[in-house]
């Protein structure tokens, strides 16, 4: 009876660090912690690393899971919440582009959805250069979306009096390793391409562009976030089958 009761309290107190630790995942890490606490693998003070007696069984306990689960034993930080993993990017100027190509492929709306074309355009006075780089800050401020044959003779003319560039881009509809994405953007012609590090969301950029596009990603069939981390029903059997 005390063995159960404390079994209890051990799986009670689990839930209750699960709930308190923001960057755990409740449906994932619980059913694993417990099991690790129960076993005692993960049950000493861990302030202190350097002479963690629990540490090393602890992080055989976790496993596969080690990097969702650590932080709600107190085994490493949490992350960081205002880490935004989704608009990190990588960034590459293609060899010989063909802005022709380019053009002709983004100026009408893809028939069969393979990628979204975005026009927009931007202040070239505003573009703030940083020292010693000729390469453009990407945050720049978006003017206009969208473009027309009705309003392409205004925007020509802006561009002589007011210094404002149109950019077009297109983000292809599905996710894609970054050396596809490469491919891919140099086979539309484009001049430089950004591959988003967490959805593997393509964006290829045109000649026309002085910096590499929008920096948040717009493909149509890439999940969001909160839809790829760990929401797979038959990922989370495997991890509640790993604890028992």
């Amino acid at each position: 009876m005390d063995a159960l009761m404390k079994s209890v309290l051990v799986f009670l107190t689990v839930m209750v660090v699960v709930y308190e630790v923001k960057a755990c995942n409740e449906a994932i890490c619980a059913p694993l912690v417990s099991k690790c606490m129960l076993i005692k693998c993960c049950d000493c003070e861990m302030n202190d690393l350097k002479n963690c007696s629990c540490c090393r069984d602890c992080q055989v306990c976790l496993s596969k899971l080690y990097t969702e689960c650590c932080s709600c034993v107190g085994l490493c930080p949490p992350p960081d919440p205002t880490d935004e993993l989704t608009k990190s990017s990588s960034v590459e100027e293609l060899p010989d582009p063909i802005p022709d190509l380019f053009n002709v492929l983004t100026e009408e709306e893809d028939y069969h959805k393979r990628w979204t074309t975005f026009t927009y355009a931007v202040d070239l006075d505003k573009l703030a250069f940083h020292p010693g780089t000729n390469m453009p800050d990407t945050g720049v401020k978006i003017i206009t979306v969208g473009k027309t044959d009705d309003t392409q003779s205004t925007n020509e003319q802006s561009e002589r009096i007011l210094g404002i560039k149109n950019c077009t881009v297109a983000f292809f509809s599905d996710c894609m390793s970054m050396a596809k994405c490469k491919a891919s953007c140099k086979s539309m012609g484009a001049a430089k391409y950004r591959w988003f590090h967490e959805h593997g969301c393509c964006q290829c950029v045109g000649s026309s562009c002085y910096d590499y596009g929008l920096s948040e990603p717009k493909c149509l069939l890439c999940p969001e976030v909160t839809d790829m981390e760990f929401s797979d029903h038959s990922y989370v059997n495997l991890v509640q089958k790993d604890a028992v």
